[in-house]
């Protein structure tokens, strides 16, 4: 995993303080959390995409930054037809 530092948001700032206050997590695993699941939308969206055929997988790939295979395993993996 590698290390990322960013500054956010005021809005996001203020999101994340309220729920490390009721939850118990830390401000970096929320964070984490809502990178990840940024991601995961934009993975869907480009699949999506691949799906109606505007996209080959080979752009996907390259739209994620990742060699062929191993966006076809990530796809597997979240359970996407590839």
């Amino acid at each position: 995993m590698a290390l990322t530092m960013c500054t956010v948001d005021d809005r996001i700032a203020t999101y994340v303080n309220r729920l490390t206050a009721h939850q118990d997590a830390t401000e970096a695993a929320l964070l984490r959390d809502l990178v990840e699941r940024g991601y995961d939308q934009v993975l869907r969206h480009l699949h999506d995409c691949y799906q109606r055929g505007e996209l080959t997988f080979r752009t996907v790939a390259e739209e994620l930054g990742l060699p062929v295979r191993e966006c076809y395993d990530l796809l597997e993996q979240k359970g996407l037809p590839t």
